[in-house]
């Protein structure tokens, strides 16, 4: 192999390693950056998990006053409904 074609061979092996090395960090930056997107998505729907969760509570609580015999009793009376016996 002479000198010439010796330099083109490693030339050429220098540039095929460095867009193996560009690729790979483009690569790289790519998933770091999806990781990123996807982690803020995680938080956001979290977030909503919690709310939801804070809301259901509370309907549930709501649901078992307003169930609630005296809630009921309290609720007849406003409306003018009295047991029998009662003026």
């Amino acid at each position: 192999m002479t000198q010439e074609k010796l330099k083109r061979v490693v030339t050429a092996a220098a540039v095929a390693g460095t867009l193996v090395v560009v690729c790979l960090l483009a690569v790289l930056l790519y998933q770091v950056i999806h990781i990123a997107v996807l982690n803020k998505r995680i938080k956001n729907v979290q977030k909503e998990i919690d709310y939801w969760t804070e809301m259901n509570e509370t309907a549930e609580n709501d649901l078992d006053h307003y169930l609630s015999d005296f809630y009921l009793d309290w609720a007849a009376h406003e409306k003018g409904f009295i047991y029998p016996g009662e003026k």
